[in-house]
């Protein structure tokens, strides 16, 4: 089993143990590395200090939960310069005071970001991934955060709600890529020249019809095309063609209803009983 799962690791650690109980699976993991990289100063360093222990949760197997006991190496920074005398190694099987395992939490980040948190949960949790959902939260955060994607020359500016009705803001897109790129607080004409100064080299805009995105480009990117996106577009027909229908025809239409002919058997009735009072009428006389 040891020999087996060695694969599944990098191979800077040494599988020493493996073990399978009710709650899964379990492996201990010893750091044989001989050198580590200072994260503060970036100096190799080879003098080691201690042995640090770890518990993380990695991916599952079968469906049930798998929990890695890791015995990382501490080292001395010989870096007379640097904050940290004392440093942990890192590795790209898990970072730093992560309770997961990173490949781990990548597929927990898939899942959520394609599902809401909650369903994530549900739905890691039949995998053999127990995680509550503000945890998936924060790490939805943290990895916006991290991500820093590359603004084109052709953006899409529009508002939208925090709060509808009390709190908004300014969600910026690539055109090309449909890419989310910005996300500002606020949806004034000063927050978005403020972004606006910072990528003057766009060309084309395309907006809704409020007056302070079309002043802010207006001011800082004098030469860029602005455009109304299709949503607008479509909204302005419907109401220039409303005005066009108000202009020739009445507010209130009248709809003549005739009355309903009497059904047959009724007329029959009606003819029958004249006829009888005519009869009637010539026995008195």
């Amino acid at each position: 089993m040891v020999d087996l799962h060695k694969s599944f690791f990098p191979e800077m650690y040494s599988v020493i143990q493996s073990q399978e109980n009710g709650n899964g699976y379990m492996f201990e993991l010893l750091s044989n590395s001989e050198s580590a990289i200072c994260p503060c100063c970036g100096t190799e360093s080879e003098r080691q200090h201690s042995f640090h222990p770890r518990t993380a949760r990695d991916l599952p197997i079968l469906g049930r939960p798998v929990t890695l006991t890791i015995t990382q190496k501490k080292y001395f920074c010989d870096n007379t310069d640097c904050e940290a005398d004392i440093f942990t190694e890192s590795n790209d099987l898990i970072g730093p005071y992560s309770q997961f395992t990173t490949r781990c939490r990548e597929y927990m980040l898939k899942v959520a970001t394609l599902v809401s948190c909650e369903a994530a949960v549900k739905i890691l949790a039949y995998q053999g991934i127990r995680v509550s959902g503000d945890t998936l939260l924060n790490m939805i955060k943290a990895a916006g955060k991290e991500y820093s994607g590359t603004i084109g020359k052709n953006i899409g500016v529009d508002d939208w709600a925090y709060r509808k009705g009390q709190k908004y803001g300014t969600i910026i897109c690539d055109l090309d890529t449909h890419d989310i790129v910005e996300v500002l607080k606020g949806r004034d004409s000063e927050t978005l020249e403020k972004w606006l100064r910072g990528h003057t080299d766009i060309e084309i805009v395309s907006r809704d019809r409020a007056s302070a995105y079309s002043s802010a480009v207006k001011t800082v990117l004098p030469e860029a095309v602005q455009i109304a996106d299709r949503f607008h577009i479509t909204k302005n027909l419907l109401e220039a063609l409303n005005d066009t229908m108000k202009s020739f025809m009445p507010e209130v239409v009248t709809i003549p209803i005739d009355e309903p002919e009497e059904p047959i058997s009724i007329r029959i009735e009606k003819v029958v009983k004249k006829t009888r009072k005519r009869s009637s009428g010539k026995t008195r006389n």
